[in-house]
């Protein structure tokens, strides 16, 4: 399973002894990932849903992203996702 690596512009204190710099994201995604995409609200609760599936990474700290970030990482791994998602994204 391949990763990628996207260094965040705003880091994130995520908790008093974890600052969050970079996400490593998998590129492919299971039935599972799917299933869990399934029923998502909106595009903005889509996409936080497939960042933190991807990166295993808790909601919470993909909604202390910031806006920026969070376009960024979704804009990275779009080519990833176009063949499995037919948007590429969310």
């Amino acid at each position: 399973m391949d990763k990628v690596t996207y260094t965040l512009q705003t880091p994130v204190q995520f908790t008093p002894t974890r600052r969050v710099e970079e996400l490593a994201f998998k590129t492919d995604l299971t039935v599972r990932d799917v299933r869990r995409l399934d029923g998502q609200q909106g595009a903005i609760a889509g996409g936080a849903t497939l960042l933190s599936l991807l990166s295993g990474e808790p909601i919470e700290l993909i909604d202390a992203l910031s806006a920026a970030d969070f376009l960024k990482a979704q804009e990275m791994l779009a080519p990833f996702l176009k063949d499995t998602l037919g948007t590429g994204g969310n």
